[in-house]
């Protein structure tokens, strides 16, 4: 009887573990997509200087080109919304193929898994989203932890 006692209070446990690490994914998941944009720059940056392997120098190089593209962002939505978006995507390439130029050979494949992983999770996002909305003015350029 004590067995059937305490493979029951198991059994309740391993459920209640369960549930609470579903809630908890899903709130990660939803507080991901949902992420402000500037968190969302900051984290992208960062993880560009882990996985591609940023020196310092080119960091402080990527700061500025990131800044100068979101100043063309905000430029390019103070236009009616079917001219922003090909500037949008004009602003993107830019980006990057500034950013590009100041990597390695060895960086180059490492930059474009990132820019692979990150054009999946921007496709994804807008699919719940929709298109994006309109920036805010940056104050700041990402900082580096």
């Amino acid at each position: 009887m004590a067995d059937k006692r305490l493979s029951g209070k198991a059994f309740i446990l391993l459920l209640a573990v369960f549930v609470l690490g579903g809630v908890l994914g899903g709130l990660g998941t939803y507080m991901a997509g949902h992420m402000r944009p500037d968190h969302r720059r900051q984290r992208a940056f960062e993880q560009m200087v882990r996985e591609v392997g940023l020196t310092p120098a080119q960091q402080k190089e990527v700061k500025e080109i990131l800044k100068q593209g979101h100043q063309r962002w905000v430029a390019a939505f103070q236009q009616s919304q079917e001219q922003a978006r090909p500037q949008y995507e004009a602003v993107h390439a830019y980006v990057r193929s500034r950013i590009r130029a100041l990597l390695t050979p060895e960086q180059q494949p490492k930059f474009d898994a990132f820019l692979t992983q990150l054009d999946a999770e921007r496709k994804a996002r807008e699919q719940q989203q929709g298109p994006p909305r309109p920036p805010k003015p940056q104050t700041a350029p990402p900082q580096s932890h």
